[in-house]
Parts: C-alpha cells; structure tokens; sequence
C-alpha cells in the first residue's frame, strides 16, 4: 500500500500507511495522519483512493493546502513522489513506508533529507522532454523550453544571455533569489546574474560550496526541499538568516563539461520546490549552456574574420609599404651625407621628405588597425570644430606645396557625443582623400559645418573640384582595398571614414559627377538625437 513520509515539521521522520478509502489528514487524534502541527487545521486535507488512483482534497484548512509547491482549490491526483504541504509540514507521497524519502549525503557523511538529485540530459538529448504520461503539464514544459531556445538563440553577448536566462528562471519558477554564475578559466565561479526580491539588505550569494561542487563536478541538479535543515548548507549562514525553505542548484552544461550554475531559492514558507521544477531548471540550465557555447564560437569567428582581414590587409599593402620604406631609406641618407659633409641647406630640403613618410607610415598603421578592429567608440562632449581645424592644420603644408588652396567654412557647433580620435582619423582620411583627388595649382578643397537645428544633427561638407567618380564606380568606393589611386592609395581611407561614421550611428552621403567634383557630407546625431545607420549614395 501506498505511505506517507514526514519530511518537515515537528513531526519529522514519521511514516503513515494510507488504507482504502478516506485518509484524512489534520491535527485532530482520529485522523488517519495525525500531525501535531499547530499550524494544521483539526481536518486539513483528504487522501482517498478512487479508479486505481489517489487524489487529495483541501478540507477548508486556513493555511491552505500544497501539491509540490501549488494551492489546490479542488481535489488534485497525487503521484508518487509528490510533496505535500499542510501548515509547516512537509510530506512525501510513496509506496509503502518502508520506501525511502530520496535521500543524499552531505560533505561529512552524514544522511540529509529531503534533497532530491536529477541527472543533467546527456550530450545526445535536445532538451528535457517529459514522458507523455504527464499530459497537459508535459506541453507547458515542452513550451517553456522552446520559448527559451527561441529567445536566447540570436543573443551574441553573453552577459545579455545570462540576464535574459535569469529572467526566464523566474517567469516559471517562483523565486525570492536567483543567481546565474560562470566558471572562469582557473576553475573560479563569477556572479554573472543576480536578482533578490524583497527588502533584504544581505545580498551575499547564500550558495553553499559542497552543493556547487557536487553540481559543477557531478554535473547534476540539487533540490533540497528544506535547506536550513540540510547539513550540506550548514556553512553558509545566510541561508539561516535569508530563512532558505526551499532551493534549487543545477550545472551549465558546456559541450564537455560544466561551465556554471543556476541557483534558486525560496523563503516563503508556503513554498516547496517538486522534482518537475528541478527538471525544467536543469534544462534551462542545458540550453543556456549551449547558448553560451554558441557566442563564444560566434565570437571566436568574428575574431578569426579580424585577423584575416588583418593579413588580407598586410598582403595587399605590403608592396605600400615596402614603397614608403624605400623612400623614407632614401630620404635618410640624403639628410646623413648631407649632415656629414655640414651640407645644412641640403638636410633641410631633404627633411620634409623623411617626414611625409614618417606620416604615411603612421596614417596606414593607424587605418589598418582601425579597420580591423571592432570597437565601441568612447564617447565625450566633443567640439567637431576644434577637430577639423586640427585636420586642416596637418593637411596645410603638403596643400601648400602642391598649391591647393583649402577653405573652411565653420559655423558654430554645440558639443556633441562622439569619440574624438575616431572622428579624427574620419575626418583626416576625407580631406587626405580630397587633396589627392585635386590636381596641382587649380585644386580647391572646402570644408564646412553647420548644425541642423530641425533635425539635430551635426553637419559636416568635404567638397573638392577633382575629376569626380563615375558612375559604375561609386558603388565600391567605400569597399577596403579598392581605389582610385593605383600605386597611390590604400583602399582604406574611405573605408575607415565608414566604419567610424557608422560606429557613431551618423550618416555619410556621397555626391559626384564626373568632371565637376566629389562631395561627401556626414551627418552626426547631436545630444538627445535618436541614432540611425545609414550610408548612401547619389
């Protein structure tokens, strides 16, 4: 016949058989299961056998009745296994007495009750399916777990993920704590995710060591139904003063290995976590790991994508600089024979030489370096002006040896949210490009700033009276490694200025016609302005 344990309450330990027919259970002597829980009304519930199963009834008990955590309001089949919570009082539903509550052992060896183990799926298994015998709460689960799936899915940002794992954590299971942690590589946990309803003030992690190592090492779910009573938490004093009742621990799981935990709790005394809710958490604790693999490959490509973009860079630029170097010998030896033979006049003609491609040097490295690597601009108050006029100045003397007048029309900008170095660069790259696009003597570069006051946007114009770009063309000018330019240019430039402009959520504009100059005018978001992405051609 089927029996009652006694896992929690005053009267801890005892076991009930169940007879056919009514069992009733209350604090009254005549009940079939009598408890002496001052917290249990004189007839709190009913057990009672009908068509080959066991259903229970609340008898109108003040405290209320509890199947695995949940009030019932009309009677509810009970299987084995399940937990039942009249007042304070826990107990089991099994077969006969002599069948054991599921038992655990903690670091001393000592017997604990009330903890509940469940193996993590194997690497073969999807996801937790639930036996078909489960019904209607079998598709719920199903549910959940693939409405996790779909949402973590297209996360790329692993902290986004634990956040958002956390957040499904709680949707299905009620929780007063909830801590979501991540094994480093020395083998050290981190708190990625945390989240504590209430007012309490203690936000240490009440997790204890023995459970998290049994968990990480055995790779397996731990439930414990009454943790201020399980010795394996006995070293975490939080758990005492939090008044833990009931808690959840279960693995990450990595492709191998486990690569963190999930950790629920509950102090609400009304509440008891069941076997079916350790089941779910340990699925989510699957998928979330799988998730977490899944960014740190996506990562792991971006970034090889980065290095090869690198030494697809080095390649095609290597005959660039092998040039420059050429030059900069060159340049040097003049300005040290001169030097040698105090030929003064003759070093100092040769000088602007060694610097030109001192600068080019810099201006490549600096461009490749930018291109390649992704980065979230460090954003300031920053005066766009002040910046241009720094461009202008370090274009100056090469426009002057060439003859290229450079005009500047700045009108007042108020400051606003960019990365200064990066607009820098931007900037340098489009008026380098403009003075290599004019011809000598005649060549005109403008540039001017305005701030578009409707649409709060900075407004900068780098205008030229070059050859312009035709037509089939103009679709690859902002492509890495295409120019214009032949042994002149890098194909970087411009792509740079893209990638910053986009960086900063502005928008970069090109306007040409053969024979008659090239426009480029950027768009910045100004302060309160939402961000857009956009690079057009006209």
């Amino acid at each position: 016949m089927p029996g009652m344990n006694v896992i929690q309450g005053p009267d801890k330990g005892k076991k009930f058989d169940l007879a056919i027919g009514e069992n009733i259970i209350g604090r009254s002597p005549d009940c079939a299961i009598f408890l002496s829980d001052k917290t249990v009304s004189r007839a709190h519930a009913n057990l009672v056998a009908r068509d080959g199963k066991w259903f229970l009834e609340d008898q109108g008990a003040a405290n209320g009745t509890f199947i695995n955590g949940v009030r019932i309001n009309q009677p509810m089949v009970v299987n084995r296994g399940d937990q039942i919570r009249c007042g304070s009082t826990l107990l089991v539903f099994g077969g006969a007495p002599a069948d054991a509550v599921p038992l655990d052992v903690d670091e001393d060896g000592n017997i604990v009750e009330a903890a509940i183990v469940a193996s993590v799926p194997s690497s073969q298994d999807s996801v937790v399916i639930p036996t078909p015998e489960a019904g209607s709460e079998a598709i719920v689960i199903l549910r959940i777990i693939y409405e996790f799936i779909k949402d973590v899915s297209s996360i790329l940002d692993v902290d986004l993920c634990l956040r958002r794992t956390l957040d499904k954590v709680f949707e299905v299971i009620k929780a007063d704590r909830g801590y979501v942690m991540l094994i480093d590589s020395d083998g050290k946990l981190h708190l990625k995710a945390s989240r504590v309803t209430g007012k309490e003030t203690d936000k240490r992690v009440p997790i204890s060591r023995t459970i998290i190592n049994e968990v990480v090492v055995k790779q397996v779910g731990v439930l414990s139904s009454n943790a201020m009573a399980d010795k394996r938490f006995t070293a975490g004093k939080s758990v005492h003063n939090l008044s833990i009742r009931s808690a959840i621990c279960v693995p990450i799981m990595g492709r191998d290995r486990a690569i963190g935990v999930i950790h629920v709790d509950c102090g609400v005394t009304q509440q008891t976590y069941s076997t079916e809710q350790l089941r779910v958490l340990t699925a989510i604790g699957y998928q979330t790991g799988m998730a977490i693999e899944n960014v740190r490959l996506h990562q792991s490509a971006i970034q090889s994508e980065r290095l090869a973009a690198v030494g697809e860079t080095v390649a095609i630029l290597s005959h660039h600089i092998k040039n420059i170097l050429q030059a900069l010998d060159a340049s040097t030896e003049v300005v040290e024979k001169a030097l040698g033979k105090d030929e003064f006049d003759k070093a100092k003609s040769a000088w602007p030489l060694v610097q030109r491609s001192l600068g080019r040097i810099n201006g490549l490295i600096l461009n490749m370096l930018m291109y390649s690597k992704h980065r979230q601009p460090s954003l300031g108050n920053v005066n766009l002006n002040s910046i241009l006029k720094e461009c202008v100045e370090l274009i100056t003397p090469q426009a002057d040896e060439r003859g290229v007048a450079v005009l500047t029309d700045l009108d007042e900008l108020p400051p606003i949210p960019a990365d200064g170095d990066g607009l820098h660069q931007a900037f340098l790259n489009l008026l380098s490009n403009a003075l290599e696009a004019v011809q000598d003597k005649t060549g005109v570069i403008s540039l001017a700033s305005r701030f578009d006051t409707m649409q709060r946007m900075a407004v900068i114009s780098f205008m030229d009276n070059g050859p312009g770009i035709p037509a089939d063309e103009k679709d690859m000018i902002f492509a890495p490694f295409w120019s214009t330019k032949g042994q002149k240019g890098t194909g970087l430039g411009l792509a740079v200025a893209k990638k910053v402009i986009h960086e900063h959520h502005g928008i970069i504009e090109l306007e040409t016609k053969p024979g008659q100059g090239t426009t480029f005018t950027i768009h910045l978001p100004g302060m309160g302005k939402a961000p857009t992405e956009t690079v057009s051609t006209v």
